[in-house]
């Protein structure tokens, strides 16, 4: 055998052995790292403890917003057409019968005493 052979010979196990124990170290560290972090101690409200964690969860609320179905109607896909049967060009909504539902309390002024009015004239 060379030298030169004898020198890339050792320096394979060699090479070897500094990867393994470099390999070791690096899993002891990331073994010690979970066990710190299982481990450590908060005092504060479970939300204060598990800040990182609380975004991730899932929440009711958001569970049922995505669970709503909401449709659009064809009605609304027609351009240039009132929402309902009201208003001409440049007339407000407020003057047709379209929109606006009819009112609930008619303004009635009824009968004052002042009048002595009866009930059936």
């Amino acid at each position: 055998m060379s030298k030169e052979e004898m020198e890339t010979s050792s320096r394979k196990p060699l090479s070897i052995l500094c990867l393994l124990l470099l390999s070791i170290l690096f899993f002891i560290n990331v073994v010690s790292s979970l066990n710190d972090n299982a481990h450590s101690t908060c005092n504060g409200s479970i939300a204060e403890c598990n800040q990182d964690l609380e975004i991730l969860m899932d929440s009711e609320i958001n569970r049922r917003f995505l669970e709503e179905k909401r449709y659009i109607s064809t009605g609304a896909l027609r351009k240039d057409q009132p929402v309902c049967n009201g208003g001409g060009k440049g007339e407000p909504y407020s003057r047709s019968e379209g929109c606006l539902p009819p009112q609930s309390n008619p303004y009635n002024r009824g009968c004052s005493a002042y009048y002595r009015c009866r009930q059936d004239a």
